[in-house]
């Protein structure tokens, strides 16, 4: 059955057709395009439906990703989100890293490229040492080489880390390295210039709030002053003002100006944004 809530949702343009394809995956069985299509007016349906029969191929496998879950739960979400990221950098790349994106490496680009000209609007990377806290596959870390001084991508994920260097294919300014999801000891005190959390955070809120502050605490560190953080979505459970909250105790906690918090800046992603800065 096609959730009507995600349908509605997308038709008044709250939600792209690529994300409510993602939440009818992630919301039960693969939609059937045919039906789709019955449904579909002019407009972001008719998207939502095009979509769904472009990925047609696709749509058994990614239900079968979908259910195979993407939920770290457990008494070490750290740990067990790197066990899910090393399954998903075997099975599903790009998937993994953005599930909207159906594994299509051409939607994964154009949806990176929405995600780079919004961190190039809010903070320049332009000569700056930067850091991508939680790089998947360094699709975001890759995009920005040509821009940074440099590039280093941390992931809990061994097999993120592999395949993430697979692709930097030698690169000289960018290098990747696995982290224990608590700190950032492989990094000098103010060592990044500008440093990114690009839907990694909310895989570090289940751990609580001791693991959050701590890791608040080493970004703080590692940011050099007048440093920029970018963070986009704190968490997943749905509750933006809390994020909000949370994100400004943060700030005021470990040095940090919170300059924007809870924004909406994509067509594609409906990723939530934060930029922090150290203070000097």
């Amino acid at each position: 059955m096609i959730d009507e809530g995600v349908l509605a949702r997308c038709a008044a343009g709250a939600i792209s057709p690529e994300i409510a394809l993602a939440q009818l995956l992630l919301s039960g069985d693969p939609p059937d395009p045919a039906a789709l299509a019955a449904r579909a007016e002019p407009g972001p349906l008719a998207r939502l439906a095009g979509l769904a029969e472009q990925h047609r191929d696709r749509l058994n496998d990614l239900g079968a990703l979908a259910r195979a879950g993407f939920d770290p739960a457990g008494e070490d979400p750290v740990a067990n989100s790197a066990a899910l990221f090393d399954r998903l950098a075997q099975d599903a790349p790009e998937a993994g890293v953005a599930f909207y994106s159906f594994g299509d490496p051409a939607a994964l680009a154009r949806a990176t490229d929405e995600l780079v000209a919004v961190i190039r609007d809010w903070a320049d990377p332009a000569g700056r040492r930067v850091v991508d806290l939680g790089c998947g596959i360094g699709r975001v870390a890759l995009a920005l080489a040509d821009d940074a001084s440099s590039v280093i991508g941390v992931d809990v994920s061994a097999g993120m880390v592999a395949e993430a260097t697979r692709r930097a294919n030698g690169r000289a300014n960018v290098r990747f390295v696995q982290g224990n999801g608590r700190d950032l000891r492989m990094l000098p005190d103010a060592s990044a210039e500008l440093l990114l959390a690009v839907d990694s955070w909310p895989f570090l809120v289940p751990a609580g709030p001791e693991a959050v502050a701590g890791v608040t605490a080493e970004v703080a560190r590692v940011l050099a002053p007048g440093g920029d953080w970018l963070l986009f979505n704190w968490s997943y459970r749905g509750d933006p003002a809390q994020d909000v909250a949370e994100a400004r105790e943060a700030a005021a906690a470990h040095g940090l100006e919170l300059l924007r918090a809870g924004e909406r800046p994509f067509a594609i992603w409906d990723g939530i944004g934060f930029h922090f800065r150290r203070l000097a």
